[in-house]
């Protein structure tokens, strides 16, 4: 049986007994409030389930969704999380009793990161801020539903502010069109490299990326024995710890892992490449061949690292006279190549392997050049007098 009282500052104190033990629930503004809370506890305790603990530290209840999270994402994933709740989640909240986090406090949180700075621009991008809200709002889901510490998420429907209610721009994709792509393959198919001339390495691994659309960290995982024929499997991409060693980790979601056919230009590329590769490796003991049979691998036998390929690209990109457009702008490019070419959406989106077609649909469907020079002259061979 509850008990209640009002205390000298006007609210009024439930208390519920658990086991023979009595212990408090809160205070509330109102005695009906109180007797109402009461009862949800108590219908708790009758069903045996969790009798709300008033005194979890926030910082307890992150803990054990980290853990839970440990167990459940990709381990890239989970450093991330892990930044995000050391960085800019526990300065705010991590001393406080996760029953007294307020909705209120939320908003003033999450908007704090939209301030503008001194250069008259917004503290934390849009995308980070939905980040840190898609975060804050899990962890305490985790306590509604695993814990069982909240009645409900103080967070729940919760949006990120948009500045001045201006909408964000999406930010621009950066690709290349098919006579920079042109241009700058021509230069690296003719570029001979001072210690292995004939060994086009980047030659290859961008004429590759462009014809395939393969994020970099899955083309560099690839081996010769994922390719069969005209088909090429992916199903595993490359990361690097802490101390920038090489290891092999699942892909981004269960879409990522397919089978893509390759055109005959790429397929009889792809066989000079590797002929001019085993030549020097049982030719020249300056080449080493890499354990793991890998198709893009560097003369020492290594895996190629994802910051010495940015500036090596970027090097090259400026001697062929084309704008440095990112390793992930061939992904870009070979998606964007793809629908100027009028293939379906549901090809592009299956064969870069997004999990969902609007993805595909909100990142490239911005009208490109020569999409809008193509439709212009439909409209004026339609209207032609």
């Amino acid at each position: 049986m509850a008990t209640f009282r009002k205390l000298p500052s006007g609210k009024w104190q439930a208390r519920v007994s658990k086991d023979g033990k009595e212990s408090s629930i809160g205070t509330f503004r109102t005695k009906k409030e109180a007797e109402i809370e009461a009862a949800k506890v108590e219908e708790r305790i009758y069903y045996g389930q969790t009798l709300n603990d008033r005194n979890m530290l926030f910082e307890d209840a992150v803990r054990d969704w980290l853990e839970h999270k440990k167990a459940n994402v990709k381990e890239s994933t989970f450093v991330q999380l892990e930044v995000i709740v050391r960085n800019h989640i526990m300065p705010s909240f991590g001393d406080k009793k996760i029953m007294t986090i307020k909705r209120n406090e939320i908003k003033r949180w999450i908007a704090s990161f939209g301030e503008l700075g001194d250069n008259g621009k917004e503290k934390y991008s849009f995308g980070s801020r939905l980040k840190y809200l898609s975060v804050m709002k899990s962890i305490l889901h985790h306590a509604v539903h695993e814990l069982e510490v909240l009645e409900k998420n103080p967070s729940d429907k919760l949006k990120v502010p948009v500045q001045d209610t201006v909408a964000i721009k999406k930010e621009k994709v950066k690709y290349y069109s098919l006579e920079e792509l042109n241009q700058l393959l021509d230069f690296m198919k003719v570029y001979k490299h001072q210690r292995f001339p004939d060994y086009q390495l980047y030659y290859m691994l961008m004429y590759f990326l462009s014809k395939t659309g393969l994020r970099i960290s899955e083309a560099l995982a690839l081996r010769w024995e994922d390719i069969n024929d005209d088909k090429v499997t992916i199903d595993k991409q490359t990361s690097r710890d802490d101390k920038n060693k090489v290891k092999l980790t699942t892909l981004k979601n269960s879409s990522s892992y397919r089978t893509i056919k390759m055109d005959n230009d790429l397929v009889r590329e792809l066989k000079k490449f590797k002929i001019k590769q085993y030549e020097l490796i049982i030719g020249n003991p300056r080449f080493r061949k890499n354990e793991d049979g890998i198709i893009f691998q560097n003369y020492n036998g290594h895996y190629l690292t994802p910051s010495i390929i940015r500036e090596t690209m970027k090097d090259y990109c400026k001697k062929a006279g084309v704008d440095y457009k990112g390793t992930h702008g061939f992904r870009h490019t070979h998606a964007i190549l793809l629908i100027e070419a009028k293939l379906s959406l549901k090809f592009v989106s299956d064969r870069l392997g997004h999990q969902k077609i609007n993805t595909t649909a909100d990142t490239y469907l911005d009208i490109t050049e020569k999409m809008e020079e193509d439709e212009l002259q439909k409209f004026a061979s339609y209207t032609k007098r």
